[in-house]
């Protein structure tokens, strides 16, 4: 009898030991699962997150807002209609500080703080700066529109060029987002005649002053109207994009118009476009080259590249 109540103790035991163990694996399991719950893309208006971004950049460096998005999405719980325009400027500040170093980025008076010291001033937790980083990895895909950049043959276009885009803006300033977007719109994601045939990515003409071989084309000059030019010919697209930098930095009216005092990309572009790289107009006369290339920049995620550069720069200085 006392060999039975003892079996029966022991099982008891056990039974509340699994129990016990099933509860905390169970809180284990859900404690992860919020952990690593995805950002709430549905609810996420990506646009706002950009205008911020940029809102704050304007004349001095770039933000990153897929960051902002991640932090902004662990604050509120994955509920964006918390989020107002005021948070979002705020917040959009905190990644850029006055640079009061001796170390300056095309003589830029700012400077941009790292994602961890902005983690670190909203006194996150562990598991809150790893959900961060989970919900940036959420991003990777989205641009203007959500899970638009898994497009491989466009990555890769991207990827190729960025590396001489990056020489490009520190040799004279001109932003990676801009070298690649004029590459893509210009070159069609480099599939025209144009890029094809001669390895002319930025439909560059050729003028007096180019000794090298030539190729007549048809261009779009002004809407619907189409006429034929003159057109450089490279041997490569790495001669392409060398040919872009030195070509707007050798004829003066890119600097006169402001090309290399912009430290942001919807300045740079507007200013390459009152430089008359383009005279594309729209139905009404309009011009709309500054237009056309911010909206690659944005659904392309390309003013995360500037971001890169600008801190890459801070990092390999410091």
């Amino acid at each position: 009898m006392r060999k039975r109540k003892k079996n029966i103790r022991r099982t008891i035991i056990t039974i509340m030991l699994l129990c016990f163990s099933l509860l905390i694996g169970v809180e284990i399991y859900f404690g992860y699962a919020e952990k690593y719950k995805d950002i709430n893309l549905e609810q996420l208006n990506t646009k706002l997150y950009i205008q911020a971004a940029d809102k704050a950049s304007i004349g001095k460096l770039q933000v990153n807002w897929q960051y902002m998005a991640a932090i902004d999405g662990v604050r509120y719980k994955n509920n964006f209609s918390n989020v107002t325009d005021e948070s979002l400027i705020e917040l959009a500040n905190m990644f850029l500080e006055e640079n009061s170093t001796s170390i300056k980025l095309k003589n830029s008076k700012y400077k941009l703080v790292e994602l961890d010291d902005v983690l670190k001033k909203l006194s996150f937790s562990k598991s809150q700066k790893e959900k961060v980083y989970h919900y940036i990895d959420n991003l990777k895909y989205t641009g203007t529109q959500k899970d638009n950049l898994n497009d491989n043959s466009k990555q890769e276009f991207i990827k190729g060029i960025y590396p001489q885009a990056a020489d490009i803006y520190d040799k004279y300033g001109v932003l990676p987002s801009l070298t690649i977007s004029q590459a893509i719109l210009e070159s069609g994601w480099g599939k025209s005649d144009l890029s094809v045939k001669a390895h002319n990515l930025y439909g560059i003409k050729a003028d007096s002053s180019w000794k090298g071989n030539k190729i007549k084309m048809n261009t779009s000059e002004y809407y619907n109207k189409k006429i034929k030019d003159e057109f450089r010919v490279y041997g490569s697209n790495e001669e392409s994009i060398k040919d872009y930098g030195e070509f707007l930095k050798n004829n003066k009216r890119y600097n006169k118009s402001g090309v290399f005092a912009a430290t942001q990309y919807l300045e740079q572009a507007k200013a390459i476009e009152k430089a008359g790289y383009s005279t594309v107009e729209n139905d009404k006369g309009e011009e709309i080259y500054a237009e056309l290339l911010t909206e690659i920049i944005q659904e392309q995620n390309l003013q995360l590249l500037d971001y890169e550069c600008e801190m890459n720069y801070f990092k390999n200085n410091q």
